[in-house]
């Protein structure tokens, strides 16, 4: 009788405990969609909300999604530097040298999101591409995994999209879609962000009409929900811009003042630029001057913050991945026990033996310390991992590094200057020479080279400088709009200036001149003339 009722009251443990358990991850999802949520409301309260949460919790992989949410509201702040710095903190990298599964697949994941954030596209599409490709069967039933999954189908969906591969972006926003099973508010979230973004492809493949209703279903599902703020100023803009095509452009104002006000009182920088970008280009084209100026001055402004931002956040990324790729390989290294590894260890275990043979001898003993440490530096960057400990040994060598890679640059390989030219082919065929951020270091960036070597390829490729190469695209790409598309005649050339990419009328003017022979009010009368000629 003792020995059933022992067993009876053990099954209840057990029981009990697992409730217990349940309940415990129940609140901890409950609080991760709060969090969420608090993001798409208001960024700063989101960072304290969460970071609140993160006190409480001892998981390294719940810490690491709490870490993501507040990144993500760094970066819809515009503080990238920020931004990367929670999101691939010490612990973050360090999931190299842990056993979860997890947490090596989410830390891959949060720096294919940091590329995209800094839109490093090339590098974000590259990465994911080799995350779909592993095969991860111990983490089939993981909850969040496969809700990061759904994520990566999306960030890789936006990269296809910015790159104008339109199938492949429909492709994985529809993968995205079919990953989020389980019902929360943040795969509720994801859901109406691919509707939004599907909205974007239509948009760019000409299906306006298709476009618009996709975007003013989304508007109406979230014009009384106060809880996504971010989301109702995203859909507005992106249905402006649908608008600002179809030339009605008060109604493109209307739909944008609507979403600035409602994210007035918060700190989306990011969003808040693309939206006085689309006021001043719309009261250009209205010719309200004096709103136009006001709103090109805060984009302006803005502009010049989060391009600051950005070109600091790549530096420090680049840093950053540095030590993640060799704390990648020190922890393949251990796992899989190879050759390198063994290596590693006779190498060390023979240091040792000449290092007390040499102490007794004489001074040879602190050179040929200082040889090993030369040769292991050179060979296997371990002393890299070593020093990473500690910041200023990081500093210098990575300033070591600079230089002799500065000193390397002047000659550059056969294949890497066909591979940069090949990477230009592209560039000039995708616009994003019109981005009034793009720069000779976002451009190296995108083509993971550095600058040294694609300055020097323009140069001897191109017959010109970088700005001069930029601004020569530019200028083709606005005189062919105006010679194909006879509404273009009729624009004011400050917005002229605007759509081809250039900050200000009067560079625009001056470049204009120096590469056609003629200004553009002269380059518009001369188009003018040929078209009643024609008629």
């Amino acid at each position: 009788m003792s020995k059933r009722l022992i067993f009876v009251i053990l099954i209840c443990f057990l029981h009990l405990s697992n409730v217990l358990k349940a309940e415990k991850n129940d609140d901890f999802y409950t609080l991760l969609d709060k969090s969420i949520e608090k993001l798409y409301q208001n960024p700063e309260e989101c960072i304290v909300f969460t970071q609140g949460i993160i006190l409480n919790q001892q998981s390294i992989e719940r810490r690491n999604l709490l870490q993501n949410v507040i990144s993500q509201a760094y970066a819809m702040k515009g503080e990238y530097i920020q931004s990367i710095r929670v999101s691939l903190d010490v612990e973050t990298l360090d999931s190299y040298n842990t056993p979860s599964d997890f947490a090596k697949f989410y830390s891959d994941y949060v720096l294919a999101e940091q590329y995209q954030n800094l839109q490093l596209y090339n590098q974000s599409q590259k990465l994911i591409d080799q995350l779909l490709k592993e095969e991860r069967p111990s983490l089939k039933d993981n909850a969040n995994y496969l809700i990061t999954f759904a994520k990566l189908y999306q960030l890789q969906a936006l990269n296809y999209l910015v790159l104008k591969d339109y199938t492949k972006a429909l492709e994985f926003f529809n993968k995205s879609d079919e990953s989020l099973k389980i019902s929360s508010k943040e795969n509720k979230i994801l859901l109406i962000e691919n509707s939004i973004f599907r909205a974007s492809v239509f948009r760019q493949i000409g299906h306006l009409d298709e476009s618009k209703a996709q975007l003013l279903n989304i508007l109406k599902d979230l014009e009384s929900n106060p809880d996504y703020n971010f989301l109702f100023a995203l859909a507005s803009h992106r249905l402006a811009y649908v608008y600002f095509l179809e030339n009605n452009y008060q109604l493109a104002i209307d739909v944008n003042e609507k979403a600035l006000n409602r994210i007035d009182n918060y700190e989306y920088l990011g969003m808040k630029n693309v939206i006085y970008s689309s006021l001043a280009k719309n009261y250009l084209a209205i010719n309200n001057k004096e709103k136009y100026k006001e709103n090109n001055t805060l984009f302006s402004e803005s502009k010049v913050e989060l391009e600051s931002n950005q070109k600091e956040g790549i530096r420090y990324l680049l840093k950053l991945t540095e030590a993640h790729e060799s704390n990648s390989f020190s922890y393949l290294a251990d796992s899989e026990k190879s050759k390198s590894f063994y290596i590693g260890i006779a190498s060390c275990i023979l240091v040792v033996g000449l290092l007390f043979y040499l102490i007794s001898e004489n001074k040879r003993s602190i050179e040929a310390k200082k040889q090993f440490v030369f040769f292991e530096k050179q060979n296997k960057k371990l002393d890299q991992a070593i020093n990473s400990y500690q910041q200023d040994k990081l500093e210098e060598i990575v300033d070591e590094i600079q230089i002799k890679e500065t000193k390397r640059n002047l000659i550059i390989g056969k294949e890497t200057e066909d591979e940069i030219l090949e990477k230009l082919k592209d560039f000039e065929k995708s616009n994003r020479f019109l981005s009034k951020e793009m720069s000779l270091a976002v451009l190296a960036g995108q083509f993971e080279t550095n600058t040294k070597y694609l300055s020097e390829v323009i140069n001897k490729y191109k017959g010109k400088n970088f700005n001069s190469y930029i601004n020569e695209l530019r200028v083709n790409y606005i005189a062919y709009l105006m010679k194909e598309n006879p509404e273009f005649l009729n624009y004011k050339v400050s917005y002229l200036a605007e759509v081809s990419g250039f900050s200000s009328h009067s560079s625009f003017t001056t470049v204009f001149k120096s590469i056609t022979g003629m200004s553009p009010n002269v380059y518009i009368q001369q188009l003018n003339q040929m078209r009643n000629e024609e008629v």
